[in-house]
């Protein structure tokens, strides 16, 4: 197991310039300026509680002994072993992926009027539990046919068995009891808690679906949530809303800049 030890327990001397070294390694050197990009900042120097000469030289120990043992790895050329370079790839995408999104929702935050708008219209919905089952399809076309055969009689958990693909799927859709923003997803909560007992939602779509709600029944919150509480909850869910909003967007704008092939039918093959 790869020891976690300079990013975790790093030191600082005070008054080391930034260029100044601190410990070697062939060549490899290792700075204040590293230590403080490592800790997040020289503001957390402070909770580093470095105290004497021999604490911190066991800190620069542990660096000098986690790069000989990344040296060595790299000099039995371990990169080359495909499940570890898979691994690095992974890391490395999805270090991309974070800084990307990370830009793209900067700054992003409803306005203190958004906020108070939507407790005005949606608090209600903040006061209560429900006992919800749903159906979720990838399909628009099925959902609207589901829909149309449960408005017609048909049982909700038996088409939940039959055709949802969520996890739910095989306890007939069945959520269990749930209250605002649970799910995840801001457009599932306005269409669930403004059901009432009995009552079955239009098509909903979310960023995994289309889904089918059904309110089994409902019981207000006790302890309710306090005036202070809801505003923070809606807060939340809001930025939450609008970063995803903004990534999709972005990813939209992508997908006409790039040439984009796929092939559905060769996936279902080998799952058939």
């Amino acid at each position: 197991m790869r020891f976690i030890l300079i990013i975790t327990i790093l030191l600082l001397l005070p008054a080391v310039s930034l260029a100044e070294v601190l410990a070697t390694v062939n060549g490899t050197s290792l700075t204040w300026d590293d230590i403080v990009q490592m800790i997040g900042g020289e503001q957390n120097a402070q909770f580093l509680g470095i105290t004497s000469l021999v604490s911190a030289d066991e800190v620069l120990q542990s660096w000098v002994r986690e790069e000989i043992m990344v040296m060595a790895a790299e000099s039995n050329n371990f990169e080359s072993i495909p499940e570890v370079a898979y691994a690095i790839e992974q890391a490395r995408r999805q270090i991309l992926l974070e800084v990307y999104m990370s830009d793209i929702v900067a700054d992003l935050q409803p306005s203190q009027l958004e906020i108070e708008n939507y407790v005005d219209e949606w608090s209600d919905t903040y006061m209560k539990s429900i006992h919800a089952r749903h159906i979720i399809v990838q399909d628009e076309n099925l959902a609207n046919s589901l829909l149309a055969r449960l408005r017609a009689g048909s049982d909700f958990a038996t088409i939940a068995v039959e055709y949802s693909v969520g996890p739910r799927g095989t306890d007939g859709g069945d959520l269990g009891w749930i209250t605002r923003a649970q799910s995840g997803y801001m457009s599932f909560d306005e269409a669930a808690f403004r059901l009432p007992e009995g009552g079955i939602s239009d098509i909903v779509e979310t960023g995994v679906g289309y889904h089918i709600i059904k309110v089994v029944e409902t019981q207000p919150l006790s302890p309710e949530p306090t005036v202070s509480e809801i505003p923070k909850v809606v807060a939340m869910a809001l930025t939450q809303k609008l970063q995803e909003d903004a990534v999709l967007e972005q990813v939209e704008s992508l997908e006409t800049q790039y040439t984009v092939v796929t092939y559905p039918e060769r996936l279902l093959q080998h799952l058939e």
